[in-house]
């Protein structure tokens, strides 16, 4: 039928289709994978998170040898034994002390986590214009399409995020920042030779 054209369904635009109609180029997948991977590992378990075990072990063994090692510098006289008490109580004191006002670290280390979010939320998440205003085009332009925010989750503190758009079929990413520092974004296809030279 001479017709069956005009009434077929449009093709849907896909993320891609939409990047080459406006001829911009996104933050490539590697370039993303290797920031995520140094941030995690700049941000790891502390020595005494990673080392919990081993150091507990040797704190617990600690208090008696103190005590002991106290106890044979005084030949073991009858004093010593006081003195040998007193010196293991003093260490669990210290240990105690430095443990809880936080000398010593159990750091977990950071974390990435995603999450869903709208346009009309990424002034309030402080996602900067030249990531938020093609986000949201393209969203428009995009059947289906969808945000996620991706963040470096350390303690209470939230590092480095990510802004990616995403379909069933496509995972891109628009941007990576800090602050008002802007790391990589979505750029010009002219401009996309910088991805290069920073995934180096």
């Amino acid at each position: 039928m001479p017709f069956d054209a005009l009434v077929a369904p449009p093709r849907p635009t896909t993320i891609s289709d939409a990047l080459d109609a406006h001829r911009l180029t996104a933050v490539p997948r590697e370039y993303l994978a290797k920031h995520k991977q140094a941030q995690q590992r700049k941000f790891g378990p502390s020595f005494w998170y990673r080392h919990q075990a081993s150091v507990s072990v040797a704190l617990v063994v600690a208090s008696p040898a103190i005590g002991a090692a106290v106890g044979a510098s005084q030949g073991f006289s009858t004093d010593s034994s006081a003195l040998t008490v007193a010196s293991s109580f003093v260490w669990m004191c210290l240990i105690a002390l430095i443990t809880g006002t936080g000398l010593i670290k159990l750091r977990a280390g950071a974390h990435w986590e995603e999450r869903r979010v709208t346009a009309d939320r990424l002034s309030e998440l402080a996602v900067p214009e030249a990531i938020a205003a093609p986000a949201r085009q393209l969203l428009l332009e995009v059947p289906g399409s969808r945000l996620m925010l991706g963040e470096l989750k350390l303690d209470k503190a939230v590092l480095d995020p990510y802004l990616l758009i995403e379909t069933r079929d496509e995972r891109i990413c628009l941007g990576i920042w800090e602050g008002d520092q802007v790391f990589a974004c979505i750029a010009p296809e002219a401009d996309a030779e910088r991805f290069d030279l920073a995934a180096d």
